[in-house]
């Protein structure tokens, strides 16, 4: 048995972070395909942009039909979309062609995650579920440096090459996915899924509206969802913008933060002790406070910001997680996560482009800007009472 979810959890992380990878891949692209397109570096960008709003609108689609049919069912099916998706990718001819398939391929990202994360908390045994969400968290928030680090070592074979590359990945992902749940044969249980139970019906019935007058608590977290991945990925996208006038290497600042990321596995002992939204407070200051560090433009303040910016990431992303599923109603907790999935993954979205518009101006703005969003999203959380693991 402890074979078995072991491997249906090492087959998941492997999909989550190639199916989140795909909405990083591009950064490091932007500099040839702003040449092959005659493009500036913010236009350059929305490869990534049209992937990623395609993404987060697919959380409020695809929650409720993995409620409806099932997860396993969900999430092959999407990653047999995503094959095809990016092997689509790869034979575009054109940048609006491109954007295009980009997009379809986002939305059939979008199938993954939801999907994974509600099946880790159904099959996997009660003890080791909240292990498995952590490692799923490490896996998605993983692929940000590491698919941007695969990226830049492949960008002298192109981007249609890269993306024939990976579709059959995600074929082999499914494979893997068929032969863990064979050998182990979990028990889906009946109930929906933590993330995305109800959002059809949620918002048919006015949940979302419901929700927003619940209290201060949720849409002060959507509010500062938004700036935890847009203050990430800026910082990531903007550093290789300007890599020639740095002195660190981008690709030094991506792998330094990688470590910091295993601090999504000291979320939940600390939201038992402190509450979530007081963890999630914690992970916007820490994002804040390493983004004006790195602000400087000097080696060591960078590498410390990129080390502080990540360690934010892994604490703020669960924490507020937590904080929301706290506050929600009963019977309302899938919709209000999927809409704070819908803001997360937005402001990851946005943040390219911000970057290629903000990086001419310098190392300074490009960091200080979403370093005072972050902070001003962490003094907007409203005081959390603790929160107690389910």
């Amino acid at each position: 048995m402890r074979r078995s979810w072991l491997a249906l959890l090492a087959a998941l992380m492997a999909g989550a972070f190639l199916v989140v990878g795909q909405l990083y891949l591009t950064i490091p692209f932007i500099p040839a395909l702003a040449r092959r397109h005659d493009l500036t570096a913010a236009s350059a960008s929305l490869p990534g942009t049209a992937f990623g709003l395609a993404y987060a609108l697919g959380f409020l689609l695809f929650g409720a039909l993995s409620d409806r049919i099932g997860r396993v069912r969900v999430i092959l099916l999407g990653l047999l979309a995503l094959a095809a998706a990016t092997l689509l990718v790869a034979a575009a001819d054109g940048f609006p062609a491109l954007l295009a398939a980009r997009a379809v391929q986002g939305l059939a990202a979008a199938t993954f995650p939801p999907a994974a994360l509600s099946l880790i908390a159904e099959t996997l045994p009660p003890p080791r579920r909240p292990l498995g969400i952590a490692a799923m968290s490490f896996a998605f928030l993983g692929a940000a440096p590491g698919a941007q680090l695969a990226g830049a070592a492949l960008v002298a074979a192109g981007l249609p090459a890269v993306m024939l590359g990976t579709g059959p990945l995600y074929l082999l992902v499914a494979l893997a996915l068929l032969l863990a749940l064979r050998s182990g044969r979990p028990a889906a249980a009946a109930a929906a899924g933590v993330v995305t139970d109800g959002m059809a019906g949620g918002v048919r019935d006015g949940g979302v509206r419901r929700l927003l007058r619940a209290g201060p608590m949720i849409p002060a977290c959507y509010l500062a969802a938004t700036t935890v991945l847009l203050g990430f990925v800026t910082f990531q996208a903007g550093t290789q913008a300007l890599s020639g006038a740095l002195p660190v290497a981008p690709a030094t600042l991506r792998l330094l933060a990688l470590p910091p990321l295993l601090a999504c596995f000291a979320t939940a002992p600390l939201a038992r002790r402190f509450g979530a939204a007081a963890v999630a407070r914690a992970g916007l200051l820490l994002l804040a406070a390493g983004l004006a560090i790195a602000a400087t433009g000097q080696a060591a303040p960078l590498a410390i910001g990129a080390v502080l910016v990540a360690a934010g990431v892994a604490l703020a992303v669960p924490g507020l997680i937590g904080a929301v599923a706290a506050a929600t109603p009963d019977g309302s907790r899938g919709l209000a996560l999927s809409l704070y999935s819908f803001m997360l993954f937005l402001g990851a979205s946005l943040a390219p482009p911000l970057a290629g518009v903000l990086a001419p101006a310098g190392i300074a703005i490009l960091c200080l800007l979403p370093a005072a969003l972050a902070f001003l999203a962490a003094i907007r959380l409203p005081g959390a009472a603790r929160v107690v693991a389910a």
